[in-house]
């Protein structure tokens, strides 16, 4: 049995949008009353969030735990304040301030909800950075590297995002329990329960005069994605093709990770990437799963997806391997075949924030006969006279 399989990976990336219509830019000589600081994706944005579109935060998820600190520009006695999340009293980690995201803009945050606003001083200059999404299932969490430290990029000055031991576990989620045509994206929430797309912000530096009218919070996923399609060729267009089951195992399926670690140059063919995981095994028996029965489309039609799961970045284990189970029947004969399939055949390491897909086509040889006839062996004739 003949397959071939294509192997794309994408970089994810991911904003997270938010909007506020209240807020405006103020000037040096601005004498009126403060204004809340609230969260958008992006400052000229002239509508609100839409969590429709795949490029915004809310598509995903609905809250953010957000960390922000500001320094005086005028008092250089005046230490560092802790306007979102908890203060570094020491080095360690701390919990954000919630945003929760609003179907009906708030009057004064806009999209970006959290608990009592804070306002502006314009003589202080302001750092942002956050996790998504807030649940006690994700263990993420912003690291200060000392006391009194402000909030930073991480390894810009030892801070970082980072899932401490005993890491994080995925479970082996499956948006494909009901095989599609196509990518679902999104599902892996709170809400659903199962695995977490996690995601960080970049860091925003503000100044408080002069800064933008919402703090602009760009997200990325980072753990890696996993997508299996798949599809028939023509050859059995004339043939009913049936996927009965698709499993994976032998993936590593727990973590920690430290943001800091994590490096990507894209100088070097092929792009040079340090993954900011460390990946290892929590259950031996942990397994991505499709089992159910889908008919395959024509040739000419979309393949169906069978596995969309979160997958732990890491260097792939040799022991990893896909089998599939499907059924070809062809007018009143039906016969059934199991395919096995090594990931490394396919793959050497899963990265953070990258999408793969891996696309089998089921294309057989048709068993065909032909007939050819051995000869008699002629012996010699043995002659006989008749008298």
């Amino acid at each position: 049995m003949k397959k071939s399989y294509l192997i794309l990976a994408a970089v994810a990336g991911l904003l997270a949008s938010c909007s506020n219509e209240v807020l405006v830019e103020e000037t040096a000589n601005d004498t009126s009353a403060p204004r809340a600081i609230g969260f958008s994706m992006f400052a000229e944005k002239a509508t609100r969030g839409d969590a429709t579109v795949n490029t915004n935060l809310e598509f995903y998820h609905n809250t953010f735990a957000v960390y922000g600190t500001k320094k005086s520009t005028v008092d250089t006695t005046d230490p560092v304040q802790y306007v979102f999340g908890g203060a570094a009293t020491a080095a360690g980690v701390q919990d954000g301030v919630t945003c929760t995201y609003q179907t009906t803009a708030d009057p004064v945050l806009g999209d970006w909800k959290y608990d009592n606003p804070r306002y502006w001083d314009k003589q202080a200059n302001y750092n942002f950075i956050a996790y998504a999404p807030v649940a006690a299932a994700n263990p993420l969490r912003y690291k200060f590297s000392a006391a009194q430290a402000e909030v930073s990029a991480p390894a810009a000055s030892g801070n970082d995002f980072v899932i401490t031991a005993p890491g994080y576990t995925l479970a082996g989620t499956n948006l494909q329990a009901t095989a599609t045509e196509a990518e679902k994206v999104k599902g892996f929430t709170v809400e659903a329960a199962g695995d977490l797309d996690i995601m960080t912000s970049a860091a925003n530096a503000q100044p408080g005069t002069g800064h933008d009218a919402e703090v602009n919070l760009v997200f990325k996923h980072i753990l890696a994605k996993l997508n299996v399609t798949f599809a028939k060729a023509a050859v059995l267009d004339g043939s009913t093709v049936t996927i009965n089951s698709v499993t994976i195992t032998g993936l590593n399926d727990n973590g920690t990770y430290a943001e800091s670690v994590y490096a990507y140059d894209a100088t070097t063919t092929p792009a040079t990437i340090t993954s900011g995981w460390t990946a290892s095994v929590d259950d031996a028996a942990y397994t991505l799963a499709y089992a159910g029965s889908q008919v395959l489309n024509a040739s000419t039609g979309n393949p169906f997806f069978f596995i969309e799961s979160l997958v732990m970045p890491q260097t792939i284990p040799a022991t990893a391997e896909l089998v599939a189970k499907y059924t070809i029947t062809t007018g009143t004969y039906s016969e059934d075949y199991t395919y096995k399939c090594a990931l490394t055949s396919a793959f050497a390491t899963f990265y953070d924030r990258f999408n793969y897909f891996l696309k089998f086509t089921i294309a057989p040889d048709v068993i065909k006969f032909d007939a050819t006839v051995t000869p008699w062996v002629d012996q010699t004739a043995v002659n006989k006279t008749i008298d």
